[in-house]
């Protein structure tokens, strides 16, 4: 494994607070709460770890069993076209094309897809990530270039702890490079990648990027074909509201058909229904990813939650994010706490990371009194709400975690 040499750090000027929206703008958005039942029962701010169900998912998962139960192996003739048009909804929120989205089980099954297009022997043989990335992606580079020769090329964090200079990722990207896979939001900190720059660079040296889009999707936009991103995966477990099982995968439409994935499945074929045996003849686009049998409930159960940010609105819904998330940083800031993400709200995803001292015994006691958010070893307390969430209840988890550390 490569680390790429460090550079001196460079502060970054915040822009004027003015830029942040009003937190009374999207008052309006308040309505749709009811949507969410969970919000009834306690104050959920933990949307990108696990964004809150839609009312709806119980009502399509019923959908799903009556189409069964009614009809037996004739719900495939309902079934397969409802997975593609949950796919395009999803793409639709991503600034993608219809039909250039598939949807998968799970991030690694995504990035393995991707992953078996390519070679990495010979000159061009590396894939540049960073230390910012999802351990689980982490994990699979290691093993899968450990396996076939290549090699890892991890960009360190800046001395903040937070970020990843863009410079130094774009100076790791070369003739050598094959893939850059990178993470559009940190998980643990919410630093905010900026993307062009890495595309740029990757696209005028042959390399292609893969962008792992999981902590921003649903909260900050992604703009894939704006960016002629090549490759993005995600899933719909955090903002998107979506729930477990549902990977998703996009795949640039002007280069898929040159691609022939070997990690394929029976659906990747292009006539799946003449159960053909031999070499795979591929179907056109990005349906030679989709591997095999889809994971039909996941996808009933994510349409509510999807739907409900196509309906608001990608852009819409940054601007309320940011207009509760920067009272958050600097209520907290204020209170004496320790954040662990950007100060500046356009260099942040959805989620803010704050320490308030003994985080993990605090985390445990927020959940205990009904504050539901989630806690990151060496990192913090993150705290996450969606456009459904207020003011009110940002600023009460900040007042519990001061009761907590005063013994109260």
């Amino acid at each position: 494994m490569h680390d790429v040499p460090s550079r001196a750090q460079h502060d970054v000027p915040s822009r004027a607070q003015h830029d942040v929206p009003s937190r009374a703008q999207h008052d309006d958005l308040l309505a749709r709460r009811a949507d969410y039942p969970i919000l009834e029962r306690s104050t959920y701010l933990i949307n990108n770890s696990l964004g809150a169900m839609h009312r709806g998912t119980r009502e399509r998962l019923t959908d799903y069993a009556d189409l069964w139960d009614s009809v037996g192996v004739v719900a495939w003739e309902t079934w397969f076209p409802e997975v593609r048009r949950v796919a395009d909804l999803v793409g639709t929120a991503l600034g993608a094309p219809a039909g250039t989205t598939v949807m998968r089980a799970s991030v690694a099954d995504a990035v393995a897809s991707v992953a078996s297009c390519f070679g990495y022997d010979g000159s061009r043989n590396r894939v540049v990530t960073t230390a910012a990335d999802w351990p689980g992606t982490h994990y699979f580079w290691t093993a899968e270039l450990q396996r076939l020769g290549g090699e890892l090329v991890v960009v360190p964090f800046d001395d903040d702890g937070l970020t990843i200079d863009t410079d130094r990722l774009v100076d790791a990207i070369d003739d050598r490079t094959r893939i850059v896979s990178v993470s559009l939001v940190q998980f643990r900190t919410s630093a905010l990648l900026d993307i062009a720059p890495v595309v740029a660079k990757a696209h005028a040296h042959g390399a292609v990027v893969l962008l792992d889009a999981y902590q921003g999707a649903g909260a900050v936009p992604v703009n894939v074909a704006a960016h002629e991103v090549d490759f993005c995966v995600g899933g719909s477990v955090k903002f998107l509201c979506g729930g477990p099982g549902n990977g998703w995968l996009y795949v640039r439409p002007d280069l898929v058909d040159s691609l022939q994935p070997t990690a394929v499945g029976w659906i990747s074929h292009e006539t799946p229904f003449a159960f053909d045996w031999g070499p795979i003849r591929y179907a056109e686009g990005a349906m030679r990813f989709a591997g095999g049998t889809p994971n039909v409930p996941a996808a009933y159960a994510a349409a509510p939650g999807y739907q409900a940010v196509v309906d608001v609105g990608i852009e819409r819904i940054r601007e309320r994010s940011m207009s509760l998330t920067q009272p958050l940083l600097e209520s907290a800031l204020e209170r004496g706490f320790t954040v662990r993400s950007p100060h500046a709200a356009e260099r942040r995803g959805g989620h803010i990371t704050i320490d308030p001292g003994d985080a993990e015994r605090v985390h445990h006691e927020l959940i205990a009194r009904k504050f539901v958010v989630d806690y990151r070893p060496g990192t913090g307390i993150r705290i996450a709400p969606h456009f459904f969430n207020t003011h009110d209840e940002c600023m009460a988890v900040l007042d519990e975690m001061e009761k907590i550390r005063a013994g109260h």
